[in-house]
């Protein structure tokens, strides 16, 4: 009798708590979520959903945003940042119900979903649990990810995060992969960690470094006072969607390439940053522009899926180098940029490596500069006269008669002394 008593007991207060958060609209902490589903609440702890309306970059941006009239309206950002704050006030984040109490998405981007008020959880399957839930397509859905992962710039429409329209024109969409086949999945099956976007730079860096391909091409041996082109070959081999991907104040990557004498002198150096760049309304975009005055996109260098993208690195051997060179290549992720945090007075973060790869180049001596030699002058040819006589007539050629010039002189002489002598005679 006691235990039929205790059993009765019990399921009321099941009962009683399931009638609760069915009649109520959605105002559960994940702390009490954490009570039954302890494994899912540590994963979502760990990653930036947890954080998103506290974040220190997050915050710092709201503090700079414009004032309401602007265009912004009513603190926007917070639809997506922290879904609860207009239903109960709290300010989580992407809390638990933030998700499992959406009940539609009416379009891309800017936090176009609804949140039901019926309590029933939604999940990719129904589950008997101690409140009320039900199966939902729409959590399968990429377009469930669409509501938020997706966001344009209110005033002047421009694109601030374009995840879900990269993803839809990625292999990954026409090969039926969606956000949550990547994002969600675990050894122990579904995670809530929602992998690369962990909050942990580290395990940022390392997916990234998952996702990304990357090699370098060099001569093996150059000779003092050569020109060469080291090549570095980035390929987005493993995300459906572009590498960095999301607001371009949330993440900051880079390629570094060093080219170093082992005498110390840096033959190249240089930076090749991957991102967006905006321009503002006055189109001008070599001062980094923050999302609250993007007008337009000036340029989009990142890596898309499947797609290699082949850096070219000229650089020249001085001719004096008698050693050997080496090359760094390093591939860097930093999750917020440095222009961002020293327009809103926060720390540098620390850069992660995602790739590093090194190749050795044999410095040879310079090409031997050849002695110019002049080439000995040829003869300067003599015209030599043909007779223009008839068949019959036998060549004769100037050269052959060398021997009459002396007979002609002397005779020639000798004509001028009768003369002479003929003069003097009549004269006498």
């Amino acid at each position: 009798m006691r235990k039929i008593l205790l059993w009765i007991a019990f399921s009321a207060i099941v009962l009683g708590l399931g009638t609760v958060l069915a009649s109520a609209s959605p105002q559960t902490s994940p702390q009490s979520c954490g009570a039954c589903h302890e494994r899912e609440y540590e994963e979502w702890g760990r990653s930036a959903h947890a954080i998103a309306s506290r974040s220190e970059t997050f915050t710092a941006l709201v503090k700079s945003a414009p004032q309401a009239g602007s265009g912004w309206g009513e603190q926007p950002c917070l639809l997506c940042h922290a879904p609860l704050a207009s239903a109960n006030g709290t300010s989580d984040g992407v809390s638990c119900e933030a998700c499992h109490f959406v009940e539609s998405v009416g379009g891309i981007g800017n936090g176009d979903f609804t949140l039901s008020t019926d309590g029933v959880v939604r999940g990719p399957i129904g589950r008997q649990a101690p409140h009320p839930t039900v199966a939902s397509d729409l959590m399968t859905d990429s377009l469930f990810c669409a509501a938020c992962h997706e966001q344009y710039q209110p005033v002047t429409g421009v694109l601030l995060q374009g995840t879900y329209s990269e993803w839809l024109d990625s292999p990954a969409a026409s090969e039926g992969i969606g956000c949550q086949d990547c994002h969600m999945q675990s050894p122990d099956g579904v995670s809530h960690e929602f992998a690369a976007s962990a909050r942990s730079p580290e395990a940022k860096a390392a997916a990234l470094g998952q996702a990304i391909s990357m090699s370098v091409q060099a001569p093996e041996s150059l000779r003092a006072g050569d020109y060469a082109v080291l090549q570095v070959t980035l390929e987005n081999v493993g995300a459906g969607h572009s590498l960095p991907t999301g607001k371009a104040e949330g993440y900051e990557m880079w390629l570094e390439v060093t080219i170093e004498a082992a005498d110390g002198r840096v033959l190249h150096h240089e930076r090749l940053s991957y991102g967006v760049v905006y321009e503002n309304s006055d189109g001008e975009h070599d001062v980094p522009v923050t999302l609250w005055d993007a007008a337009g996109i000036f340029a989009d260098h990142r890596l898309a899926p499947d797609r290699a993208v082949v850096e070219r690195f000229p650089f020249a051997v001085p001719m004096d180098v008698q050693c050997s060179a080496r090359i760094e290549a390093r591939l860097m992720y930093g999750s917020r940029p440095s222009w961002l945090s020293e327009a809103l007075g926060l720390p540098d973060v620390e850069a992660m490596p995602v790739h590093a790869d090194s190749a050795a180049i044999e410095i040879l001596a310079p090409r031997p500069s050849p002695t110019y030699i002049a080439p000995t002058p040829e003869p300067t040819p003599v015209q030599v006269p043909t007779s223009t006589g008839g068949a019959g007539e036998t060549e004769v050629r100037a050269e052959g008669r060398g021997w009459v010039a002396p007979f002609l002189i002397a005779g020639a002489g000798l004509l001028i002394l009768v003369g002479a002598w003929a003069l003097h005679r009549r004269a006498v």
